[in-house]
This record gives structure tokens, C-alpha cells and sequence, in this order.
């Protein structure tokens, strides 16, 4: 498994021409979480923003993102026909939301998440209970149930879920 952040940031370069083409800014995911890009550039007055689709990956390594060729980056409008949820950006950003179940228990707030070894899909999130538990404690570790609701300030998960935290 791969945790997100440590794939933000991250250069990306072109494997034709060994040029960097930009860095890695955010993972965008699909309602089903499955990865459909990322965000190279967010959307701004004068332009529609800049992304690579996920087909158009070639792979994502310790030290940079690869693609073969510079046509991989594209207009975020081409992944506009999807509602995306991103990992640090967007209106439904997960990092930072509250996960309580649908019972209304807090489990933590959500700091990073964790995607497939082969980088198709979100498996897992990395919740926090605070700087102090996070020393003594360690972070949570929950698996993604495929049911989810993204609110503005909150992620709700099923009740069933509370066993795994």
C-alpha cells in the first residue's frame, strides 16, 4: 500500500524526453474511489486547470511519477464529467475531515489515506486523535468501506466499520 502524501509532491517526468513536466499536487478519486488522475495545476481566473489521467500513467515510483510522453498532461475539464473528490484539494477534499460512523462515534480525523499496490483504488484512511495520541498511541488505521458520505466538514462511515479502528 501507498499513502497518498507520499506521493504529493512528487516530480513527474516525461519518459521520451527525461524532461519534468510539474509535480504532483493532488490524487483525484472517482465516487467509487478508484483513482482517475492527478492534479498538476488547480482550475484558476484564465485556466481550466491541468491533469493527468490515470490511463495515461506510466508508473509512480519512490522518487518521481513517470508518463511517456508530454501529451499525458491534459485540461482538468476532460475529468470535468466526474464528481472527484481530492486528497488535499477541492470541495471535498478528504484531508482534515472528521470520520464519525453513521451512529455518530468520532474515530478521528483523517490525515492521509492508502491506495492499492498497483495505485487503481483507495483502500484505507490514516486517522489521528491528536498530536499527544499520535505519539503515544500511534495513528488508526481503517479500511475504506465502500459506502461513504463526504460532507463538507465530516466523513461518515457505516457503524460496522468502528470495529476495525
Amino acid at each position: 500500500m501507498r499513502k497518498a502524501l507520499d506521493v504529493i509532491g512528487l516530480p513527474i517526468v516525461c519518459l521520451e524526453t527525461g524532461e519534468e513536466l510539474g509535480t504532483v499536487r493532488d490524487i483525484l478519486c472517482d465516487s467509487a474511489w478508484r483513482v482517475r488522475g492527478v492534479l498538476l495545476s488547480e482550475q484558476g481566473w484564465f485556466h481550466p486547470g491541468t491533469c493527468i489521467p490515470s490511463e495515461r500513467i506510466h508508473a509512480v515510483g519512490e522518487s518521481c511519477l513517470t508518463v511517456t510522453g508530454k501529451d499525458a498532461i491534459t485540461s482538468l475539464d476532460r475529468l470535468a464529467d466526474l464528481p472527484l473528490t481530492g486528497i488535499l484539494t477541492g470541495r471535498t477534499k478528504l484531508k482534515g475531515k472528521t470520520v464519525i460512523t453513521a451512529s455518530g462515534e468520532l474515530l478521528g480525523r483523517l490525515e492521509d489515506v492508502y491506495f492499492s499496490a498497483d495505485w487503481e483504488k483507495l483502500v484505507g484512511y490514516e486517522l489521528s486523535n491528536g498530536w499527544l495520541a499520535d505519539i503515544t498511541e500511534g495513528r488508526k488505521r481503517l479500511s475504506a468501506p465502500p459506502s461513504v458520505i463526504v460532507g463538507e466538514e465530516n466523513l461518515i462511515v457505516p457503524d460496522w466499520v468502528r470495529s476495525q479502528a
